[in-house]
């Protein structure tokens, strides 16, 4: 039995270390529950545009959502969009100014580098999906390409500048 000792040691090693491998390539889901119940649900995302009628129509073009509303109360326009999850919505400037009163706020831009975000859409045809966004007038930042984990993902920018990443769902 001793002599078998030190074989069965070094075949548990090698499963461990084969296991552990395995483990770090692949997508591992959290089986654990949460024990908080959320006390909040993500209703909406507000993008600051500097004109908030052509943001709604190119996203109504680029991604055939549905406009929910528009309103512009002198100069202070706000609009929002319905996209099958989660709205999307935008201000201007002048009304986050307004409603805000921040010291300063980054807006999104074309010609400087994106902001610390990217909005992401998920899509079963992200080929298509791009294709109908590039046609609409957004800057291709990358191609559609399959990742590691399974899912097809391409990267937009929109005409103001913000970052739109199209995916499928997680497999």
């Amino acid at each position: 039995m001793k002599r078998y000792l030190p074989f069965t040691l070094c075949l548990l090693w090698i499963a461990s270390v084969g296991t552990a491998s395995e483990t770090n390539n692949a997508t591992v889901k959290s089986t654990e529950k949460s024990i908080s119940t959320p006390t909040a649900s993500l209703g909406y995302v507000i993008l600051y545009v500097k004109d908030v009628s052509a943001s709604l129509a190119f996203y109504e073009q680029a991604f055939g959502f549905s406009r929910r509303f528009f309103n512009d109360d002198h100069g202070r326009a706000y609009g929002g969009l319905d996209t099958g999850g989660a709205r999307l919505a935008f201000y201007n400037l002048e009304l986050v100014n307004s409603e805000l009163k921040l010291p300063k706020v980054v807006m999104a831009s074309p010609e400087k580098p994106p902001l610390g975000f990217e909005i992401a859409l998920l899509t079963p045809d992200v080929p298509a999906a791009f294709s109908r966004a590039v046609k609409a007038g957004a800057v291709v930042v990358s191609a559609p390409a399959r990742k590691p984990w399974g899912q097809t993902v391409a990267c937009v920018r929109d005409k103001d500048g913000h970052l739109i990443e199209l995916a499928t769902p997680m497999p």
